[in-house]
């Protein structure tokens, strides 16, 4: 048999090269393959507190997830499948304080205990650049771990922190898994728009089509006597229907970037985007298994596909949503019959796994979460009220108040306009602000979750139709099918209305902007200072007119990071309280 990294040598080399390397066809005995997978943890390490779930019967507090436990059930599933493929879909990193604190270092260090057999990589991974990634997927291997990097839909230029010396350095298109005497192909997938835009990837490295790569390296794959082809996605789970119905020889999709919770998971309250496994046809009309495991090292997948041959015949398995013991029902501890009657429940569930955290990995989180505790006590303001973040047109929960506009855009929109002593208009993006905040104090690690990423505050020196253009830009990507809803601008010092039935360009009217504590119309030939993050400053998710601007070099970087200006605002103010709703950014809008 061909060796795995031979053929992929092979792959790489023109035609010609590989006509005389001798290759072996599949055994003819069927293949069960077995895969665990995660998907988009996000540097959520620690397990989710009191989640409320149905548990027989009634709601009940408990404690869900945690890298701990998604290493003790990849343990358990391995005893139970000798030969168990551990796959995970992309985005490990940023969204929570273990990676704004440690920058991916104690991800990379959990995921080497696991060591997955092979790891997509996903949009979120280029947050902070090139440079950091590939520290990141240096970090990811040891003397005892080499899981394989892959995506083959990106193609860095030779010279980049990702490539210095030449193609597929730090990562590879796919990976040859031997499974029982069956060679199976993991060819990784990122989703490319996203990517490009809402990150932070360097101009020179490219992002090629989803669908044209995976027929591609199917079609060479094939060509060398490969038969059973997984491909290990970043691209969402509509996107991988659809990519399963466009190609041919594919047989499982393992998928992630949408955190879709497929599986029956109405028993205990949730409401799923479909079935684990969802089956659909290829363009061979043979079956594909697409899975995916929610989010936030909460679910792990337990996939089991039968082959006949090359064609699956079959596919079945099941989510596994890992839970403690603890459970609570309004904030007091189940009596012991109520515990028996939840433990039953839980063990006749088909997606409850009652999980006891892997004993090293538990004491490895506690090592990282020592710092994180001491920054989670210090209160630096007080909310009287829950600060909402919400999207335009999205139902406003009663604990939200009654505008229907985001308080916690403005506010966080607000604290970069004065943080930045020298702005007249603050703007900012959908997607950078992450959490909401509940009513009480309000902490150093509370703002890290609301803020997480490495951004600073920017100034741009900008026309008034400049303004109303990158409005007019971010409102479309917004609204883009395959971009990011992220992308919605709001602000402070400024205000307008959409109208999101009229065509591109005309959908934003009545800007005003707040002088000298009055608002006036924006003036279009007027110069005006706007503060942003460093992020979109750049162009990123949809705010095209913005990376002119820096282009033609009319920006200061400030250097004070985003999360520091919130953090010394919430500080001066002492007090956050909701905004009157004639200072939010958007004061109507019309949906289609």
């Amino acid at each position: 048999m061909l060796p795995s990294r031979l053929l992929y040598l092979c792959l790489l080399l023109p035609l010609a090269g590989c006509t005389q390397l001798p290759t072996e066809p599949q055994q003819a005995e069927d293949l069960t393959l077995v895969i665990a997978h995660i998907n988009d943890h996000h540097s959520n390490l620690a397990p989710k507190q009191q989640l409320s779930l149905r548990l027989a019967g009634q709601t009940t507090e408990v404690e869900v997830g945690g890298f701990p436990r998604v290493a003790s059930k990849l343990q358990q599933l391995q005893q139970r499948h000798p030969e168990l493929l551990r796959l995970h879909a992309g985005d490990a990193i940023t969204g929570d304080l273990y990676y704004s604190l440690f920058q991916g270092d104690a991800d990379a260090h959990f995921m080497r205990e696991v060591c997955f057999d092979a790891f997509t990589l996903g949009n979120h991974e280029f947050d902070d650049g090139d440079a950091h990634l590939a520290h990141f997927i240096q970090s990811l291997h040891d003397e005892q771990c080499q899981t394989p990097i892959l995506s083959a839909n990106i193609r860095p230029k030779v010279g980049t922190p990702l490539a210095p010396n030449h193609d597929w350095e730090l990562f590879q298109p796919f990976v040859i898994q031997e499974v029982a005497g069956h060679q199976v192909a993991i060819i990784g997938l990122t989703i490319a728009q996203k990517t490009r835009q809402s990150s932070q990837p360097l101009p020179t490295t490219a992002f090629l089509d989803e669908l044209e790569t995976a027929r591609d390296y199917i079609e060479k794959l094939q060509q060398q006597g490969i038969g059973k082809f997984v491909l290990l996605t970043h691209y969402g789970y509509l996107n991988d229907i659809l990519l399963a119905q466009r190609l041919p020889a594919v047989d499982v999709i393992v998928g992630g970037d949408s955190h879709s919770l497929l599986g029956d998971f109405a028993p205990i309250g949730l409401t799923a985007d479909g079935d684990y496994p969802t089956v659909v046809t290829n363009l061979d009309g043979a079956p594909v298994c697409i899975v995916q495991g929610k989010d936030y090292s909460q679910v792990v997948g337990e996939l089991i596909v039968h082959f006949e041959g090359d064609r699956v015949k079959r596919c079945e398995g099941r989510p596994h949503l890992l839970i403690g013991d603890n459970f609570n029902r309004d904030g007091q501890p189940l009596s012991d019959k109520q515990r028996q009657e939840v433990l039953a429940f839980v063990a006749d569930s088909e997606v409850l796994s009652l999980v006891e955290p892997d004993p090293a990995l538990q004491s490895l989180l506690e090592f990282y979460s020592t710092r994180i505790d001491e920054l989670a006590a210090q209160h630096i303001a007080y909310l009287p009220e829950r600060l909402c973040r919400m999207d335009p047109g999205e139902p406003r929960e009663e604990s939200c108040g009654t505008a229907n506009q985001s308080d916690l855009h403005f506010v966080v929109s607000q604290a970069f306009l004065q943080q930045s002593r020298q702005a007249d208009i603050a703007l900012q993006n959908a997607g950078g602000v992450r959490t909401d905040l509940p009513a009480g104090p309000l902490s150093i690690a509370q703002v890290y979750q609301l803020l997480p990423f490495s951004n600073t505050l920017i100034h741009l020196q900008m026309f008034g139709h400049e303004i109303k253009q990158v409005l007019e830009d971010a409102i479309d990507y917004s609204i883009t099918p395959g971009a990011s809803t992220g992308g919605y601008p709001h602000g402070a010092g400024i205000r307008f209305d959409v109208d999101l039935t009229k065509p591109k360009n005309q959908r934003v009217s009545a800007i005003e902007v707040k002088r000298e504590g009055r608002w006036q119309p924006l003036q279009p030939e007027t110069s005006y200072l706007v503060v942003t993050n460093s992020f979109i400053a750049s162009g990123q998710d949809g705010w095209a007119t913005f990376g002119r601007v820096m282009a033609a070099d009319r920006y200061q970087d400030t250097y004070i990071n985003y999360a520091q200006a919130f953090i010394d605002f919430a500080r001066e103010q002492g007090v956050l309280s909701r905004p009157d709703s004639s200072l939010h950014s958007t004061q109507g809008i019309k949906l289609p």
